[in-house]
């Protein structure tokens, strides 16, 4: 799956929760949401989506001295969820001096569906300190599953990886269920932000190729997503060198928008390589790889640069270098080429018939 997903789910169903969890999806508010690439800080990442087997299911030595160290200090309990004021103070502080980077939205609108008119069947792992409530998780039940959704704690506890405990605490919540499988979210290949999911045992990745699940030992970055892409665009790029054709990698982060409109005369990917017009300033020649069937395809493309609305309003959220913030508009596509030895030459002879038609229309 190339373009993000977003299931916008209108009734409790935990089988077909099941079934788009093991699909690779991931909740967010009251939709199931899918992309193969996730971008953090500007830099964009594959999401390697993840899954733990709870079939005889052990925790390591490091595990269970903290899931024994932290209750013996704390208590907890996994019940309905309540948003209630404690809860809500506590998402607030964790909000504005614990999370890295931005948290948008309140609590309510994160877990939306989950009570009122409940979509999900949402727990709440609570964690006290004589009394008092330091942290807190979310997780969404299926039939045979358990996703963990987020967690949240009090500064003055970072140190008792409250993050890793909560999650111990919801993999033994889910064996005892008598569970299969639990979900602890994705990690990315290029940043380490949320490897300490890794931490609550042997977990299995989504292999984007076979769409199997594999052990995540297996998984080779170089295969992945973003990895291959941007290793065959910069093959690309050399070949285009070698006859003195100046071209530049960008990624495309207006197609990771979950409101994206679907329609054929847009660029559909997520990384390309761009050859400038000289005459058209909004003109524009790009090379995409088509990670599905190992090719490249050439196309004419217009947009209208820094200039335009849309370019000014995500360069808010992306750093301009190396990314193209405007919308991309096809005109033509070449049939798919295997080898990128043949890319110049093709490059060269629609320059050639551009420039010839620029020409002609002047006359």
């Amino acid at each position: 799956m190339i373009r993000g997903d977003n299931i916008k789910l209108n009734n409790y169903a935990p089988k077909l929760m099941d079934k788009l969890l093991s699909l690779g999806y991931f909740r967010s508010g009251r939709s199931m949401f899918h992309s193969p690439v996730t971008f953090i800080d500007g830099v964009p990442n594959s999401t390697i989506r993840t899954r733990l087997s709870l079939d005889n299911h052990l925790l390591s030595k490091s595990s269970r001295k903290l899931l024994a160290k932290n209750n013996r200090k704390f208590t907890h309990e996994l019940v309905d969820l309540k948003l209630t004021k404690e809860l809500l103070a506590l998402y607030k502080i964790y909000k504005e001096e614990c999370f890295k980077g931005e948290l948008n939205g309140m609590l309510g609108e994160w877990l939306e569906g989950s009570s009122g008119n409940q979509i999900f069947n949402t727990k709440i792992c609570k964690i006290y300190d004589e009394g008092k409530l330091v942290a807190a998780s979310f997780v969404d039940l299926g039939q045979e599953s358990m996703a963990s959704i987020m967690g949240i704690y009090h500064p003055d506890y970072k140190k008792y990886s409250m993050g890793i405990y909560t999650m111990l605490v919801e993999v033994e919540y889910a064996k005892a269920q008598g569970l299969a499988y639990y979900y602890p979210g994705y990690i990315l290949s290029a940043s380490s932000r949320f490897e300490y999911k890794k931490k609550v045992g042997n977990l299995m990745y989504k292999s984007f190729n076979s769409m199997q699940w594999k052990e995540l030992e297996e998984l080779d970055k170089r295969d992945y997503f973003v990895e291959k892409t941007l290793s065959k665009l910069k093959s690309a790029k050399k070949a285009l060198k070698g006859l003195q054709i100046n071209s530049q990698i960008y990624a495309y982060p207006l197609f990771t928008w979950s409101t994206y409109p679907v329609d054929a005369s847009l660029l559909e990917q997520y990384f390309f390589l761009r050859i400038k017009v000289d005459l058209i300033d909004t003109l524009h020649i790009v090379i995409v790889y088509d990670i599905l069937q190992d090719g490249f395809v050439i196309k004419l493309v217009n947009t209208i640069g820094k200039r335009s609305s849309t370019w000014q309003e995500f360069k808010n959220y992306y750093p301009e270098k190396g990314n193209w913030l405007d919308t991309v508009l096809v005109q033509n596509s070449s049939r798919l080429e295997e080898d990128e030895k043949a890319l110049p030459l093709l490059v060269i002879a629609m320059l050639k018939t551009i420039t010839d038609k620029i020409r002609l229309d002047k006359l």
